[in-house]
């Protein structure tokens, strides 16, 4: 039963599902926000994401020259999620670069050591924490000040759901936008990309499971507000989708991660830290439970 797997290509990183049009979907439609930015978004940081990208080609050849069978599609819809979702404030080239290579090191050694498959952009934020606190407090400052605009003067997001507001912090008295390219665009927008590719009855379980996890999280934090947690919920929703993740997991282990995950994030909120916190620990999470109960 737990071999039931639910969405897209079975074995992540090998194509062998019919459903790999689904992930060339999703893959185009990012290709499409990434165009967006460059044409109607400014500034682009163009060096990190210049850096970055060739680090990920570099480690596509590194899978294949070691017979990894890497599913470049997956590979690279993970290095476009991280461009589009991540706040201009963290595209300093030190600070970026490092984050993808520990990422790509720890990805390949959880690979040949354990077979533990997770997430690539959940790796990303988690380094990006660390060093960004690392620095900070041997006194070097790698954010950068600038913020991204639309030509057309919208940000939708900010409009309709501020997903810049709590990205990292919360304080009333002192609210930090974060621009990303998706609060150029809006994150409904993914969603609706998402809901069109899939058509799955089960993602409405799903998309409702992270509503109900970032409202236990809000309980914890104090933090409230419908669009607070629409927004983070269709965030994390959009990335369960992602090609390249976990091996799309299975849906009686997704269930059980949600369950272990909402006692941990009421008391991660109770502690006043990001909400993003609780994204970076399900995909982590979710990977030991598929390589223990799927043996993979």
């Amino acid at each position: 039963m737990l071999k039931n797997l639910y969405i897209l290509s079975e074995n992540s990183w090998g194509i062998k599902s019919s459903e790999i049009f689904a992930d060339f979907f999703y893959f185009i439609s990012l290709i499409g926000f990434l165009g967006y930015s460059l044409a109607f978004v400014t500034p682009i940081p163009i060096i990190p994401i210049l850096l970055v990208s060739l680090i990920t080609l570099v480690y596509l050849g590194i899978c294949i020259r070691v017979n990894q069978s890497p599913y470049w599609l997956g590979l690279i819809s993970q290095l476009l999620l991280v461009i589009i979702i991540l706040p201009t404030t963290w595209f300093d080239p030190i600070l970026l670069t490092l984050s993808f290579i520990l990422s790509y090191a720890l990805h390949y050694f959880l690979i040949q050591n354990y077979s533990i498959r997770t997430q690539i952009v959940s790796l990303v934020f988690l380094f990006l924490f660390i060093l960004d606190t690392a620095f900070s407090l041997i006194g070097y400052q790698l954010r950068q000040t600038y913020e991204l605009q639309s030509f057309s003067g919208i940000n939708l997001e900010t409009s309709v759901f501020p997903i810049s507001i709590p990205w990292v912090a919360y304080d009333p008295s002192q609210i930090i936008r974060f621009t990303s390219i998706v609060e150029s665009l809006g994150i409904y927008v993914l969603v609706c990309v998402a809901w069109v590719s899939f058509r799955r009855t089960i993602l409405l379980s799903f998309f409702l499971l992270w509503s109900l996890l970032f409202f236990v999280w809000g309980l914890g934090s104090g933090i409230s507000g419908t669009l607070w947690l629409l927004s983070f919920a269709s965030m994390a929703f959009f990335l369960q989708l992602a090609p390249g993740r976990n091996f799309y997991g299975s849906y009686y282990v997704t269930l059980l991660s949600f369950v272990i995950l909402l006692p941990i994030a009421f008391f991660v909120g109770k502690m006043g830290i990001s909400a993003i916190w609780v994204v970076i620990v399900f995909f982590l999470v979710e990977a030991l439970f598929v390589r223990v109960f799927l043996g993979k």
